[in-house]
């Protein structure tokens, strides 16, 4: 209520607390959320990390996430007209997100060379990261090894933004769970999503961790351009109440 003083009068519900109010907090005109939950996972462990005073890179045992309250800050009450997760694992967070009414897409990882996308390609070629021996052209046709890697995830849930902003009568809010903003394998990237949503009358509140949020969405020229029409949620003040202390016990 301090952080979202305009939203005070749906986090007054005290069905809030308990999970079974989330499915049935519902509406045709509500809030569209659709969460990168790969992104958010990898945002909030090195939150965790750095909290504890450890590098980003230390491996660590796997901190459960509560997605009820997770989704307490994504929705603040506020009813939705739709739930989307996407990503490629299934910690217990997934199917608490199915039980509070959101349509969960868990893609399995592939064996193969990701390639770079059209615009990595065109930064390499550009020379600013050429080194003086490689020339673009070269690093272009440069094989990439083969590992487990998602594929389609950001793309799924790029096609489920857009259904909304076709098949919406009106205009409502995207609530955007992501930090990554980078031209997608098969899609033009999160960002292209939030820009047509926002030239077609969308508010957009994109909710991530700040260290793992592209600084595209920083951009002066784009802030300035939308005005309160964007809006970006930060989660690391919230980090430690989504650790579901539950499940770590367990």
């Amino acid at each position: 209520m301090q952080n979202f003083p305009a939203d005070k009068k749906y986090l007054t519900n005290a069905g809030l607390l308990e999970p079974a109010f989330t499915p049935l907090n519902v509406s045709t005109i509500g809030v569209h959320v659709f969460v990168d939950i790969s992104n958010i996972s990898i945002g909030f462990h090195d939150c965790l990390k750095l909290a504890r005073g450890m590098s980003r890179e230390a491996r660590v045992r796997r901190v459960p996430l509560c997605f009820h309250n997770f989704s307490l800050v994504l929705e603040r009450g506020r009813p939705a007209a739709k739930r989307v997760l996407v990503g490629s694992d299934k910690p217990p967070a997934i199917q608490q997100a199915k039980a509070i009414g959101y349509e969960t897409n868990i893609l399995e990882r592939v064996h193969k060379a990701k390639e770079p996308t059209p615009r990595q390609k065109r930064f390499r070629s550009g020379g600013a990261s050429s080194g003086p021996e490689t020339s673009g052209s070269e690093m272009n046709t440069m094989a990439a090894p083969e590992k487990w890697v998602e594929q389609a995830v950001d793309e799924i849930l790029h096609l489920k933004i857009l259904e909304s902003l076709i098949d919406a009568d009106k205009p409502s809010t995207i609530v955007l769970a992501t930090g990554d903003a980078a031209e997608a394998e098969y899609s033009g990237g999160f960002m292209r999503m939030v820009e047509r949503a926002l030239e077609k009358g969308w508010m957009v509140e994109l909710v991530s961790f700040k260290l793992n949020t592209s600084s595209l969405y920083k951009r002066r020229e784009f802030r300035s351009k939308w005005g309160p029409m964007f809006k970006w949620t930060q989660l690391d003040d919230y980090a430690e109440f989504m650790i579901d202390e539950e499940e770590q016990e367990s």
